[in-house]
């Protein structure tokens, strides 16, 4: 079955403990009828307060708060005078709009959310799903890798450019998890997959091992590469169980949950072995120790290593981790595990 366009799925959010579809933020001068209707059928709670008026509030993370007081694309003012209401952004708590007419409020209200998705989707991506592939035969043959291409002579490498070898993994689908409500609705999804998919679809097809093999790139340059990785599959994988089809489906459980920063129309699956992002500056102090980003010219790499064995290992378990933390085990700091039956 082919999957739907990512330009036709709506942006869907937790707020205040609801999940929304959210409108897009259209371009300037732009109105999307997709958008538009996309808000038709919202219904908010909206009461009236001491002073006679109606009102609607909602909780807003802190870190919301201040993005939205700070939005350009957001003229308060405007959007007050234009649906004739008062916006009241709190530093942490709730945000409070006030007007004479429930349709003046559910519009601005409908603003409010559209930039509260749109702010969502730039905020840097906190936590994230993935399968660690650490299989004792894939982290041996990745350090082996590692070690030759750094007797290679190659442009722009260095050793802290490679993924640890302790945090080897599929990266599945990212978040920005924002408070301690959301953390437990994305554990609460993770849950749900493993008893509702999960768990039968390894109890009908038996366990899986997943084959890391072969190289590859983000980008088409390979003087100037950011982010290897190396590919995976499911050791003969058929229609039934297939990788692919796994990790999207699981991207798609997390987004109708209003959970993903941007919807995905097809994981790339992949193995990072070196990200320059991690490059480090010797002996720098500590405020200084990331230097500017340098690219790698991967040339000899692709040549040499494209078909590189790496290994297999189980699909035994999914983790939500903590992007950029360490665990007692030396892989990424979980918020929860399932494991495979």
């Amino acid at each position: 079955m082919k999957r739907a366009l990512a330009s036709c799925k709506p942006t869907k959010m937790w707020i205040d403990g609801k999940c929304f579809d959210i409108r897009r933020v259209p371009e300037r001068g732009k109105k999307s009828e997709a958008d538009e209707t996309s808000q038709k059928n919202v219904r908010y709670e909206i009461k009236t307060n001491d002073q006679g008026k109606l009102f609607t509030s909602f909780r807003l993370p802190r870190a919301y708060c201040a993005k939205l007081s700070k939005c350009r694309r957001l003229d308060l003012k405007t959007l007050e005078g234009s649906t004739s209401t008062h916006i009241s952004i709190p530093t942490s708590g709730n945000l409070v709009i006030t007007g004479e007419s429930e349709e003046k409020i559910v519009e601005a209200r409908d603003e409010i959310h559209a930039m509260l998705g749109d702010l969502r989707d730039q905020t840097v991506a906190l936590q994230f799903v993935s399968i660690p592939t650490l299989s004792t035969e894939i982290v041996e043959n990745f350090t082996k890798f590692k070690d030759n291409i750094l007797g290679d002579e190659i442009e722009g490498m260095h050793e802290s450019i490679f993924q640890s070898p302790l945090k080897l993994h599929l990266t599945v689908v990212v978040f920005a998890l924002m408070d301690d409500h959301e953390k437990l609705e994305a554990t609460k999804a993770l849950q749900d997959y493993k008893n509702m998919i999960l768990d039968p679809l390894i109890r009908k097809a038996g366990p899986a091992k997943i084959k890391i093999s072969g190289i590859d790139c983000m980008n088409r340059n390979l003087k100037k590469v950011d982010i290897l990785f190396a590919n995976a599959t499911i050791v003969n994988e058929n229609e039934e169980f297939n990788l692919q089809q796994l990790v999207n489906g699981l991207s798609d459980h997390f987004y109708e949950r209003g959970l993903v920063r941007k919807y995905q129309d097809n994981v790339k699956l992949h193995m990072t072995l070196i990200n320059t992002k991690y490059r480090k500056i010797p002996d720098s102090p500590k405020k200084k120790r990331w230097g500017k980003r340098q690219s790698v010219d991967a040339t000899k790499i692709m040549e040499k290593y494209k078909d590189f064995y790496f290994g297999e290992c189980d699909l035994n378990s999914i983790h939500l981790s903590l992007i950029g933390s360490v665990g007692s085990d030396g892989f990424y700091e979980p918020i929860s595990i399932i494991n495979a039956p």
